[in-house]
């Protein structure tokens, strides 16, 4: 597989796919004022940019505020019903997991070369709850998850490595977990929470994963063990379709 280069990354593209962040963020609408603040950009070179994703259909213009354009439902529908798919496809696995862990548990997919997106979670029967994260995005290599998806690919593994991102050790890490076929983070990503994580496949690619989180005390390692051997063994048919 290609692999991504880092270093070849075109800084105007980056700032337009933030702004049209920063105004989703924003709940679909922002003034430009704000969004300099927010991204250090001068208003005249934000101007530049928005006038050119107004032009595309990718913004629209309300008096002094900017919204995000309607063209981007049209390229973003079938994301939408790529991610419906596998909430589909994976609701069986999310709800056995958490049945077997009384914790809350997510259902996440790649996103880029850095970061991972949650799409789906069920909360948990503890007494300490966390607040379900759909559409929250988080770092590979701080995760559970995030490591679940590099030691299931090569390619992103070797990108992260050429541009310098990839920790120290963090190898031999990966290739444990690819020989256990799970990964964990034990207070690694957040004090006094741990975390397991699962991949999901299909047809042989892993296209998403499987999340657990909660309080390190009740989540301890052995804990986080067992639970693993079980949903592989448990979950078997509905982890790999």
């Amino acid at each position: 597989m290609p692999m991504i280069d880092e270093n070849r990354r075109i800084q105007s593209v980056e700032r337009a796919m933030a702004l049209l962040e920063a105004i989703a963020a924003a709940g679909g609408e922002a003034r430009l004022v704000d969004l300099s603040v927010q991204l250090a950009l001068s208003k005249s070179t934000l101007h530049g940019l928005l006038n050119t994703l107004a032009a595309l259909g990718y913004v629209s213009r309300h008096g002094p505020r900017y919204a995000l354009g309607l063209r981007l439902r049209e390229i973003a529908q079938p994301l939408a019903d790529a991610d419906a798919a596998l909430r589909t496809a994976f609701a069986p696995a999310l709800r056995g997991l958490a049945r077997h862990s009384g914790e809350t548990c997510y259902l996440a997919v790649p996103c880029g070369t850095r970061e991972y997106l949650y799409i789906d979670a069920v909360e948990g029967n503890g007494s300490l709850r966390v607040a379900s994260p759909r559409g929250r995005r988080e770092g590979l290599t701080t995760s559970a998850i995030g490591k679940v998806f590099l030691a299931n690919d090569p390619s992103l593994v070797r990108s992260l490595r050429r541009a310098g991102l990839l920790p120290a050790g963090m190898e031999n890490e990966l290739q444990s977990i690819e020989a256990s076929g799970y990964a964990l983070d034990l207070e690694e990503a957040e004090p006094g929470l741990n975390c397991l994580a699962l991949p999901l496949r299909k047809q042989g690619r892993v296209v998403a994963a499987l999340g657990v989180a909660g309080p390190a005390h009740r989540l301890r390692k052995p804990v986080l063990r067992r639970l693993a051997t079980m949903c592989m063994r448990d979950l078997f048919d509905m982890i790999k379709l």
